[in-house]
C-alpha cells in the first residue's frame, strides 16, 4: 500500500502588484538576460550566466544555440585565465559581458568575458578555495549592484563596478543559532546563497559531528543585514515536528542543514532547499524518530518563512544520506497537462519529482520495508523508507561477490573478496553497527552537489552519479590528544594517529582521492585548515575534538615545522571536551590500491530522464581511464570529484571529465560523445556558458589541482592548449573560431 509522507502545511496565495508581475515576466523562466551592447552593432547580443547554476531554478541551462551538434568539433580555446598556485572550483558569473570569479589568493576578479582582460581584482582572502560560486544582487531601487559572498562566516558585499568591499554590510552567521558562537566551528556553506528581490536566502554547513550547530534556513535583508525570518530545520519543543526527535531536540542536536545549492521559483516566491542528516550522521540513539526536517526537500514561502510542503527521502538517517544535490525546477507534461515541477536526486541513487506548488509526486512513491537487522542498542530505525516506483535508480544499489572488479590483480582481488565475505549486507539501508557493514551507495552518493541539471523546456533531468560503495563500522571515540615534549612531536603523534592512513606517513597523500599535504600552507590559510579538520570533507571525516593546543600542534606538524601564531583555539560544547565517548565511523569509501572503486566499472555514470514519462533515456560513464587493463571498457571517474553539467538550447551537454582533464560535449538526445577538449588541470565544479557580442563561450574551472609550474598570473589567448605554455590552475574558455560561427 502506498504511504507517501508529504505534508501540505498551508495553501499558496500569490498576490502581487502589477509592477512585480511585469518584473517577473521580463525575468522569464531562465533568468537569462539578453541585452544590446551600446558599444556594438544592435544585432550583437549578450546572454548572461547570471547566477550560480545558471538560473534561479538551478537548471544549468542556457538557450544558446550557436555551438551545436554539427560544429562542436570546431571548438578551440579562446582564452585562459591563470590563478597561480591558488585553487578554485568557482562557477563564474557572467553579466553584461563581464565575468566574475574567485581568483588567486582568494580574491574576487572581474574580467572582460570576451578576452579575459582583468578589469579589477579585489583584495586577497575574500573567499576560501572551497567556495563554489558568487551571488549577484541589484537592489529593487537600482541604487546598488553588488557581488554577495561568504567570508569567514560572515555575509559581505562588494561593488560590481569597482570590487571595493562595503564596510557597512557585515552579517555574522554564527549569531542566532542557539549556541555560544565560540563553540560554532563553521556555519557558512561553500555554495552561494540565493536572492529574491532584496532578500538573501541562506543555508549553512555547520559540520557533521556531535555538537554541530543547528542547520536553520535564514533570510536576511540585503540593504540592512537584518534577519527577515528563520526556519527551524530542527524544531523547537512547541513545534509539531518535535515529536519526531525526542525531548529538547535543539539543545544538543545539530545539522539537518542545507549545505548544497538551493533554488527559487521567482514568480511564486517559493524557496526550495534540500537538507542533510542530523548529527551525528551514523548514530541516532539520542534522536529517536524520523527527525524532521532532516533529509527533506522543503518548499518555503519567501514572504513569510512558512513551510508550504515537505518530503523526507530518508527517515531517521544513520547513513549520511543527505539530499546533497540542488532542487531543480522544470516543466513537464503529466496526464496531458503542463506541470511546473521540482526534482531532487539523492545520495541513495533515487530521483524524486513533485508539483512545485502542491508537493504532489509526479510519479508514485511507495514506503517499503527496509532491513532491521543487527544495529546499535537503543537505535529506533524507521521500518520503511520511500522508494520511487517509476523513476529507476541512476546508480547501482546492490553489490555481490561477483561485482568485485575482475581487473584488480592478485593477490589484491582475493584480499578484497575475503573482506567482502566478512561484511554485513542486507541491501540498501542496512543499518550500521560495530560490525563492518557494506553501504551501497556510499555516503558520497549517488548524487552530490552540482551534479543535477535540466532542460526545463523539454522536461528532461540529467544526473551525474557516483557508484562507489563504502564500509562503515561504529566504534567508541574520545577527544584526541597528542603525546610529546614539543609542538612538532605532539603534532606528529596526532597526524600519525588520525591522518596518515589516508594522507601518508610522509604527508604526500594518495592522489587523486587523498591529496598531498606538503606545502598545504601555501594553498590554504590556517583558518581554512581548521575548518577542514573540524568539519571534514568527503572522504575525510571531521575531527571536532582536536582543539586548542592540540590543533596548534597538528598544524605545526602539517605545516612542516612552522608554528602558526593565528591557529585559533576552539572551545567545545560541554560533554565533548570532558572525554565523554561517542560512537563514530569514518566514511569508508572502498577503493583499490590504484584509487579505483572495488566494484566492476563504471564507477560513475551520467543518466538522462524524460520527466514527461519517467523513463530513463540513456546512461553513459562520465569518464574513462585509458590505463584500465580491459580494452573497450568505459570506467567512469571513480573518485570523489563532483562535476556539473551545462545544458544548451542546441541539444548539447557540456561535462568535464575530472580524471582525464577534458571537457566533453554530449548529444543530449542519445548520450553520444561528440567532442573532447583538453584541460590543463582537474575540473571540479560547474562550467558556464554565455555570449558576448553574439559569440558563444563555454568556461570551465580547471583550477582544482596544485600547480606544477609557476606561470605568470594573467591571461593568454590563442588556439589549442598544446600551443600554450604548460600552466595549471586556470579558467579555460572555449569558443568557435571567428570564421566558423
Amino acid at each position: 500500500m502506498m504511504n507517501v509522507r508529504i505534508v501540505s502545511k498551508q495553501g499558496l496565495r500569490v498576490r502581487l502588484p502589477l509592477a512585480a508581475l511585469a518584473l517577473f515576466a521580463a525575468a522569464g523562466l531562465f533568468l537569462v538576460r539578453a541585452a544590446v551592447s551600446k558599444e556594438s552593432d544592435k544585432t550583437s547580443t549578450n546572454v548572461d550566466w547570471a547566477t550560480y547554476e545558471a538560473t534561479q531554478g538551478a537548471t544549468h541551462y542556457t538557450p544558446l544555440t550557436q555551438i551545436n551538434k554539427n560544429n562542436v568539433k570546431e571548438l578551440k580555446v579562446a582564452w585562459t585565465y591563470d590563478i597561480g598556485d591558488s585553487v578554485s572550483i568557482d562557477n563564474p558569473l557572467i553579466l553584461s559581458g563581464v565575468m566574475y570569479l574567485s581568483g588567486r589568493n582568494g580574491s574576487i576578479v572581474a574580467l572582460d568575458a570576451a578576452t579575459g582582460r582583468e578589469i579589477w581584482v579585489s583584495e586577497p582572502k575574500m573567499v576560501t578555495a572551497r567556495q563554489r560560486g558568487l551571488t549577484f544582487w541589484e537592489s529593487t531601487d537600482h541604487t546598488k549592484r553588488r557581488i554577495v559572498f561568504y567570508r569567514a562566516n560572515h555575509i559581505r558585499q562588494i561593488d560590481v563596478a569597482t570590487g571595493k568591499l562595503d564596510p557597512e554590510y557585515d552579517v555574522d552567521l554564527k549569531v542566532g543559532l542557539e549556541r555560544d558562537p565560540e563553540v560554532v566551528f563553521n556555519v557558512q556553506t561553500v555554495s552561494p546563497p540565493r536572492v529574491w528581490h532584496d532578500i538573501l536566502l541562506v543555508g549553512s554547513a555547520p559540520g557533521e559531528e556531535y555538537g554541530s550547530a543547528v542547520g536553520d534556513l535564514r533570510a536576511f535583508d540585503l540593504n540592512t543585514g537584518k534577519l527577515v525570518w528563520q526556519f527551524h530545520t530542527i524544531p523547537t519543543p512547541d513545534e509539531s515536528a518535535a515529536k519526531t526527535w525526542g525531548p529538547n531536540p535543539r539543545t544538543f542536536h545539530g545539522g539537518a542543514n542545507s549545505w548544497t545549492g538551493t533554488s527559487v521559483d521567482e514568480s511564486r516566491g517559493i524557496f526550495y532547499a534540500g537538507t542533510g542528516a542530523s548529527t551525528y550522521d551514523f548514530w541516532g540513539v539520542d534522536r529517536p524518530g524520523d527527525n524532521l526536517y532532516g533529509d527533506c526537500l522543503l518548499a518555503i514561502d519567501i514572504r513569510t518563512g512558512k513551510m508550504l510542503w515537505h518530503f523526507q527521502d530518508v527517515h531517521h538517517d544513520v547513513w549520511d544520506y543527505d539530499l546533497a544535490s540542488t532542487p531543480v525546477l522544470f516543466t513537464a507534461k503529466s496526464k496531458g497537462k503542463s506541470v511546473d515541477a521540482v526534482a531532487i536526486a539523492g545520495k541513495t541513487g533515487f530521483l524524486f519529482a513533485f508539483d512545485r506548488v502542491t508537493g504532489k509526486p509526479l510519479f508514485p512513491i511507495e514506503e517499503r520495508t527496509v532491513p532491521q537487522g543487527e544495529h546499535m542498542e537503543g537505535e529506533q530505525l524507521s521500518p520503511t523508507q520511500p522508494f520511487p516506483t517509476v523513476l529507476k535508480p541512476f546508480v547501482r544499489q546492490t553489490f555481490t561477490l561477483e561485482d568485485i572488479d575482475p581487473a584488480i590483480p592478485e593477490p589484491e582481488r582475493s584480499e578484497i573478496q575475503a573482506r567482502f565475505r566478512t561484511l554485513r549486507w542486507e541491501g540498501i539501508f542496512t543499518p550500521p553497527s560495530t560490525v563492518p557493514t557494506l553501504e551501497a551507495p556510499g555516503s558520497n552518493g549517488g548524487a552530490n552537489f552540482g551534479t543535477t541539471a535540466a532542460d526545463p523546456l523539454r522536461g528532461r533531468i540529467y544526473v551525474a552519479g557516483v557508484d562507489i560503495p563504502a564500509v562503515i563500522q561504529l566504534a567508541k571515540s574520545t577527544p584526541q590528544f597528542g603525546a610529546g615534549n614539543n609542538p612538532m612531536e605532539r603534532g606528529r603523534s596526532l597526524y600519525q594517529k588520525n591522518c596518515s592512513s589516508c594522507h601518508g606517513v610522509d604527508r604526500a597523500g594518495h592522489p587523486p582521492t587523498f591529496p598531498s599535504l606538503i606545502g598545504v600552507s601555501g594553498r590554504l590559510t590556517n583558518e581554512d585548515l581548521v575548518d577542514f579538520i573540524h568539519a571534514g570533507k568527503a572522504p575525510m571525516p571531521g575531527f571536532p575534538n582536536i582543539t586548542g593546543q592540540s590543533m596548534t600542534d597538528l598544524l605545526t606538524y602539517v605545516n612542516n615545522g612552522f608554528t602558526p601564531s593565528d591557529a585559533p583555539p576552539r572551545k567545545a560544547m560541554k560533554g565533548l571536551a570532558d572525554g565523554e565517548p561517542r560512537w563514530r565511523t569514518d566514511y569508508g569509501y572502498w577503493y583499490d590500491k590504484k584509487g579505483n572503486g572495488v566494484m566492476r566499472p563504471p564507477w560513475s555514470v551520467l543518466t538522462a530522464y524524460d520527466m514527461n514519462t519517467g523513463a530513463q533515456m540513456w546512461q553513459i560513464p562520465v569518464d574513462s581511464d585509458p590505463s584500465y587493463p580491459v580494452s573497450g571498457v568505459k570506467t567512469g571517474t571513480g573518485d570523489t570529484n563532483k562535476v556539473g553539467i551545462v545544458v544548451t538550447g542546441s541539444g548539447l551537454l557540456f561535462a568535464p571529465e575530472a580524471r582525464m582533464k577534458k571537457l566533453m560535449a554530449i548529444d543530449a538526445d542519445t548520450g553520444r560523445v561528440l567532442w573532447e577538449g583538453d584541460l590543463p588541470e582537474t575540473a571540479v565544479g560547474v562550467p558556464a556558458a554565455y555570449a558576448v557580442n553574439g559569440r558563444e563561450y563555454v568556461v570551465v574551472p580547471a583550477a582544482s589541482g596544485t600547480s606544477r609550474a609557476k606561470p605568470k598570473p594573467g591571461r593568454q589567448t590563442g588556439g589549442d592548449l598544446k600551443d600554450l605554455p604548460a600552466v595549471h590552475n586556470q579558467f579555460v574558455v572555449f569558443a568557435l573560431p571567428e570564421t566558423k560561427r
